[in-house]
This record gives structure tokens, sequence and C-alpha cells, in this order.
């Protein structure tokens, strides 16, 4: 818990694909209870770096469509599909091969921080 508060205050440097020259956005805000709920699948890069890797292009395609605390969506956040941070590419996850879901696995950027 404690390591996790302390990534929260920086998250917006962390996940970025080039932290020196740009955080995400929006910024993100882990002062205030709104700030923190806005984070997570509530975030247009944070979302899209949490999505399971196989749903990637029709998430980035509506996000709004796809919000995976929705029971009605098809798609299904669960430990036996990899998210798309895990994997490479700027936007995390565009490298991903369907028929290769070994290819790539834990050479996401953020695999290197």
């Amino acid at each position: 818990a404690e390591d996790e508060s302390r990534l929260r205050k920086v998250v917006g440097r962390y996940a970025a694909p080039n932290p020196d020259k740009q955080v995400i956005q929006p910024p993100v805000s882990t002062e205030t209870k709104a700030g923190r709920a806005r984070m997570g699948f509530n975030h247009p890069q944070l979302g899209r770096m949490l999505c399971p890797v196989k749903y990637l292009e029709d998430y980035i395609k509506d996000p709004h469509v796809y919000c995976f605390e929705d029971p009605s969506n098809p798609m299904k956040v669960t430990a036996s599909i990899w998210p798309a941070y895990l994997y490479p590419g700027e936007t995390p996850g565009v490298e991903y091969d369907p028929n290769d879901i070994g290819k790539g696995l834990f050479r996401g950027y953020l695999m290197d921080r």
C-alpha cells in the first residue's frame, strides 16, 4: 500500500511513453477523490494501457462503448487476458500479434522502468 501511494503521485510521468517530453494527457491528480476517480479505465491513456490487449483495437476506436464496469459489455477483464501495457508500442499493445501472443510480451516500455 505504501509503494502504491508513492507511485500514484508520479503516475502521469511514469505511464507516459516519453516522460521527459510530456506527461499523460489529461494530467492526473491524485490529491482529490474526483482526481483519483479519473484514473484507470476512466482516463483515456491509462484505459488504453489497462485494456485487455485482444480488445485494444476496438477500445481505441470507441473507449466509451467499452466500459469494463458495465455488466452487459461483452469484453471482460480477466486474468487470462494480458493488459496492453505489457506489449511494446508507443501506444502500448499496438504491436500485439493475436497469432503469437507471446511475441513482445513483457516488452512494453513500462517493463523497463
